[in-house]
């Protein structure tokens, strides 16, 4: 591996760990920054392994729509994205594709959600800067409660106490 490429893994690393810190913090105008203009976003919201349906929402187009489209789905929850395992295979230069391992829980009055999965995306560098061209969250497990089962086994920590 030479000098550019290390440095293209390391700018890489970098972006994604950029893209959980933002989107756990719910800096949207930061978060969009992270794709491309044309940047494509599709999000499986159910487990798609072993034959079954992901359950996809509708693909989000371009940064201004992802800038949009987040809000709606996530200002009113509490979450932790973790990504671990990165797997980043350096096409040409300027692209790339990667793989990276994940673990989310998304907290919201009466649903709390944890998953498990992979981020499967691609790379480009775009105003000299190196930005997400298109994201597809893919879970293999899930853990999914409703109403007030959501809450009752969790006890609060860190707001405002």
């Amino acid at each position: 591996m030479n000098h550019a490429e290390l440095e293209a893994r390391e700018a890489i690393k970098h972006l994604k760990a950029l893209y959980c810190y933002l989107l756990d913090y719910k800096d949207w105008p930061g978060y969009a920054a992270l794709f491309t203009s044309d940047a494509t976003l599709d999000v499986d919201r159910g487990v798609s392994t072993r034959g079954r349906a992901p359950d996809p929402l509708p693909q989000v187009r371009g940064r201004d729509a992802i800038e949009r489209f987040m809000p709606t789905i996530l200002s009113d929850a509490d979450t932790v994205h973790q990504v671990h395992s990165p797997i980043i295979d350096l096409a040409l230069p300027g692209e790339a594709s990667g793989i990276w391992a994940m673990e989310d829980i998304v907290l919201k009055p009466g649903f709390h959600l944890e998953g498990r999965g992979h981020y499967r995306e691609r790379y480009a560098v775009e105003d000299g800067r190196w930005r997400i061209a298109s994201l597809h969250l893919t879970r293999t497990w899930m853990r999914v409660r409703h109403g007030a089962d959501a809450e009752a086994s969790f006890v609060e920590q860190g707001k405002g106490a």
